[in-house]
């Protein structure tokens, strides 16, 4: 009797999800990330939530950033010694953000008291007055277990910084492709009503992103209880001291760790930054999912994603993969590649990022890894295939143009946008400098006045450029950080 009845009651869930899948609109089964269509969501937020989840400024701790440096630049890589301190600086300026409730309906199906919060920082510290703000959904914040079709978070990036609103999606799109562990990214349109104040308002087109999260893990690795992290404000996956208190700081944990999980961790940065050449070309992979690495170094590179841990250093995740018993990178915020973070570089220099080089400055995991033959030839051959195939102008550009075709309605009246609808057209086709014309109430300046680079010509002279490096043709530019000199402390000891 007692099977019975947990027959019926499995019975009656799967009975229940079906039916809540199909008065969505959804088949049975579907995935809302594989839609080729843009997603349409209504949030109704009351007046008193509206005011509390408003983003408000705060200094961050200004001890929080822990930067190694070495002690001799040219020294070989096993003879370099560590050394770290806070860096005592002018503190950054951070936000308070703060989950509420509020009802969320898509195609006709009602979320009732689902958390949400504004997202991001330089997006908001750069547009404050904006409505077009990035969010964070988080289903069972306020109601545990509720998912949205098996998701428990999403992200809705705003497009910050990207005229062609295309970005975004179209790399996500790219790592998904060759099967690096990243998330996936589909169009929506977001409407907003508070009463009294907005009436479906209209906030724009977004990026929907599915969040790095466990539902992500089991789907991608098939398992999630290993330590997943996200770091931050670190040059490079090497060690800041000899315990998990000296990195806890710049590893944001995403998961609830064991002793065990966080000395591994730092068995694994020290492992990079301190053993000898043989050691480490030995038993590198008896710790990191090399060849997928390789892979997502050679996407990066195409892309010149510079937000990202081979440029500024974060915008990524680390995940040890308990089945494998090695630690996987997955790519974050995607929003600038295509070149779109210049780092102060020339365009040229960005789209002739020298392929050998693909990290800003020293990143000495990428560094120890190019060294070895085997693996650069396999880095190499990546690099040939994505020029050859999937980054390609007949195949991106097709997907470029069904993308285009796709939002222009839902951008062309979006009122909140960064950019003006013709700087939206403009993206697309060639590189331009924005204008620098005062913007009207409905056209926010955008938040830079760099060379913008066009999504076409990019990719087609990037690609021109990586073939013509791969035959020996040219030579790249290499890309420096801007220039920074950290105090170290006399007494600081050496490994």
């Amino acid at each position: 009797m007692l099977n019975r009845g947990r027959y019926q009651q499995s019975f009656i869930s799967i009975l229940m999800l079906a039916v809540s899948v199909w008065s969505a609109g959804l088949p049975v089964n579907a995935d809302v990330f594989d839609s080729d269509q843009i997603l349409i969501f209504h949030l109704t937020i009351s007046a008193d939530n509206w005011e509390q989840m408003q983003p408000r400024q705060r200094q961050s701790d200004p001890f929080f950033t822990q930067e190694p440096v070495y002690q001799k630049p040219n020294d070989r890589p096993s003879d370099r010694r560590l050394r770290s301190e806070p860096r005592r600086r002018r503190p950054p300026v951070v936000f308070d953000l703060v989950y509420v409730k509020t009802e969320v309906e898509f195609q006709g199906q009602v979320w009732s008291k689902v958390g949400v919060r504004f997202k991001g920082n330089s997006s908001l510290k750069s547009n404050p007055n904006s409505l077009k703000k990035p969010f964070k959904f988080d289903f069972d914040y306020f109601v545990e277990g509720q998912r949205f079709f098996g998701y428990d978070k999403l992200n809705f990036s705003n497009g910050f910084k990207d005229p062609s609103l295309l970005r975004e999606k179209l790399a996500y799109d790219l790592f998904h492709k060759l099967d690096i562990p990243a998330s996936r990214a589909v169009f929506a349109q977001l409407f907003l009503t508070v009463p009294n104040r907005y009436q479906r308002e209209y906030l724009g087109l977004y990026t929907m992103v599915e969040q790095v999260d466990q539902v992500f893990l089991r789907d991608r690795f098939g398992n999630d209880d290993g330590l997943l992290v996200k770091p931050d404000r670190i040059p490079d996956l090497i060690p800041l001291g000899t315990s998990w208190a000296d990195h806890r700081y710049n590893y944001e944990l995403k998961s609830n760790p064991r002793q065990a999980d966080t000395d591994r961790l730092v068995s694994f940065l020290r492992f990079v930054g301190q053993a000898d050449d043989e050691t480490f070309s030995g038993q590198i992979e008896q710790y990191f999912n090399v060849d997928s690495f390789l892979q997502l170094m050679a996407i990066n590179s195409v892309l010149v994603n510079l937000d990202s841990y081979f440029g500024t250093g974060h915008n990524f995740y680390l995940y040890h993969n308990t089945h494998t018993d090695k630690y996987e990178m997955i790519p974050w915020d995607l929003n600038e590649a295509f070149g779109h973070f210049q780092f102060q570089a020339q365009p040229t220099d960005l789209i002739n990022w020298d392929i050998d080089h693909p990290a800003v400055g020293k990143k000495l995991l990428v560094e120890r890894l190019l060294n070895i033959e085997d693996y650069r030839h396999l880095y190499h051959r990546n690099l040939r295939d994505l020029a050859d195939i999937e980054f390609h102008p007949d195949r991106i550009f097709n997907q470029i143009d069904r993308y285009y075709q796709l939002i222009s309605p839902a951008v062309e009246t979006d009122l909140h946008k960064q950019f003006s609808t013709g700087q939206f057209h403009q993206s697309i086709n060639r590189h331009f400098h924005p204008d620098s014309k005062r913007p009207t109430s409905s056209e926010q300046r955008p938040p830079m006045i760099h060379q913008i680079l066009g999504l076409k010509p990019f990719i087609k002279q990037r690609g021109q450029s990586i073939s013509q490096q791969l035959d020996g043709e040219e030579r790249g530019a290499i890309l420096q950080p801007p220039p920074r000199r950290p105090r170290l402390p006399k007494d600081f000891p050496s490994r």
